[in-house]
C-alpha cells in the first residue's frame, strides 16, 4: 500500500466549521471588550456633543426654540424644535396652578412645567434628529440640568435651547461598564466637551 503523499490536515468543512466559531465567540466577545475598554460610553457621548452643538446654532439662527429628549429608561434620544421663536417672559402674569400646568404639559412632572411656563413653551412640530440608540451597553447615568434641584435617573429629561443663542446649563454622563464619560454643555456659548470621569458643575436653580 503507497504511503499517502499529503500529512495530517483540514478538509474544506472542518475549515470552515472552525471559522465559524471563532466568528460566534469573536461576536459574543466584542460588546464586553467594548464595555472594558469605554468605546461605547465615548462614541455616544461624541454623538451627543455634536448634537447639542447643532440643537443651539439651529435654535438661535431659527430663533425658534429646540430640546433634546434623553431617554433614560430606553437608552436613546431625540430632538425637535418648535416651529417659532420662544423667549423668556418680562411681563408679569398670574401664575398658573398646578392644574392648569398639568393641562398644558401633560407629559412633563411639576418642576418641568414650571420651567415651561416660564418659557411659554410651544409644541414641537418640527422634526430635527431622528431618534437614535444609545450603542453596545452604554446607559445614561443620573442627569443634571439647570433649573432642577435634583439629578434625573429615570423616564426622560429634557434639555432645552432657546432663540435668544442660551441653553440649559446640563451634565450628561454616559456609563459603559467601569467606565464614565460626561458630557457638560455651557449655557451662554453651547459649547460642550465631553469628560472622562464625573463632572461637578454648579447648577443655577
Amino acid at each position: 500500500m503507497r504511503p499517502s503523499r499529503h500529512g495530517p490536515g483540514f478538509t474544506l468543512i472542518e475549515l470552515l466549521v472552525v471559522i465559524g466559531v471563532v466568528a460566534i465567540v469573536a461576536a459574543a466577545a466584542a460588546p464586553a471588550v467594548e464595555s472594558i475598554t469605554g468605546a461605547n460610553a465615548r462614541k455616544a457621548a461624541g454623538e451627543l456633543a455634536g448634537a447639542m452643538r447643532v440643537l443651539f446654532d439651529t435654535a438661535r439662527l431659527r430663533h425658534a426654540t429646540c430640546r433634546l429628549a434623553l431617554d433614560l429608561d430606553g437608552r436613546a434620544w431625540s430632538a425637535a424644535c418648535a416651529p417659532r421663536r420662544v423667549g423668556l417672559s418680562r411681563e408679569p402674569e398670574r401664575a398658573e396652578t398646578e392644574q392648569e400646568l398639568a393641562e398644558r404639559f401633560p407629559d412633563e412632572d411639576s418642576e418641568e412645567r414650571r420651567l415651561l411656563a416660564k418659557t411659554r413653551f410651544g409644541a414641537f412640530e418640527d422634526r430635527l434628529v431622528r431618534k437614535a440608540e444609545l450603542p453596545g451597553r452604554a446607559r445614561f447615568g443620573p442627569v443634571r440640568l439647570e433649573g432642577r434641584r435634583e439629578s434625573i435617573e429615570e423616564g426622560v429629561a429634557y434639555v432645552h435651547f432657546f432663540a435668544g443663542g442660551r441653553a440649559q446649563r446640563a451634565v450628561v454622563p454616559l456609563v459603559d461598564g467601569d467606565n464614565l464619560y460626561t458630557v457638560v454643555l455651557e449655557p451662554m456659548t453651547g459649547r460642550t466637551r465631553v469628560v472622562f470621569g464625573p463632572v461637578d458643575v454648579e447648577m443655577e436653580r
